[in-house]
């Protein structure tokens, strides 16, 4: 299987960065075809400047991003917060995910969805309780499986949340534990 993975965290000494990188070298060890998109590393400007009136001067990276998309059976994003992704993740979102890339308005009604086949997976903390993240009142998981990846057709297979991060009841053997999970989680 090819897996792309979308690491959004701007810190890449984050725990969030770690969990991404283990999950990577897991990937290749069980045999998989993974590639890794690490927005920390990357030198790309999120600012998607003018909507999307006109192109921006260089769509060298969204474009070379549209590619590895095309190429993946699976995407792996890593992480959201505050109800939602980390700015340079949103930023990724809006200039890679365009009209006629990932979706595309036949009409005000009848949209297509042009990544339909491919699943992704979400790997979510949360300062919050867990059950909160995946509650309607969260509603970060309802909106990337229905509003962000669901609209361009890609089918969420996965989701966990460690909630409570940063917080007294957050402990270095949960995440750890959250760690393994994400790894077993490795189709």
């Amino acid at each position: 299987m090819k897996l792309l993975i979308i690491q959004g965290h701007p810190d890449s000494q984050s725990f969030n960065h770690a969990n991404a990188v283990n999950y990577y070298e897991k990937a290749q060890a069980a045999g998989h075809e993974v590639k890794m998109i690490d927005l920390a590393e990357e030198d790309f400007n999120p600012n998607l400047e003018y909507g999307f009136r006109q192109h921006m001067e260089d769509e060298s990276k969204p474009n070379h991003y549209q590619e590895l998309i095309k190429e993946a059976d699976q995407l792996i994003f890593f992480p959201t917060w505050w109800g939602a992704e980390p700015a340079m993740l949103k930023g990724f979102l809006d200039r890679t995910l365009t009209p006629h890339f990932a979706y595309h308005y036949q009409s005000a009604t009848k949209i297509d969805k042009l990544l339909t086949g491919k699943t992704a997976k979400l790997f979510i903390t949360s300062r919050g309780p867990a059950f909160f993240t995946k509650s309607i009142y969260g509603s970060v998981v309802y909106r990337w499986k229905h509003l962000v990846l669901g609209f361009c057709g890609i089918k969420v297979t996965k989701t966990l949340v460690l909630g409570n991060m940063n917080t007294q009841k957050s402990t270095e053997a949960q995440r750890k534990e959250f760690i393994e999970r994400c790894a077993a989680n490795i189709d």
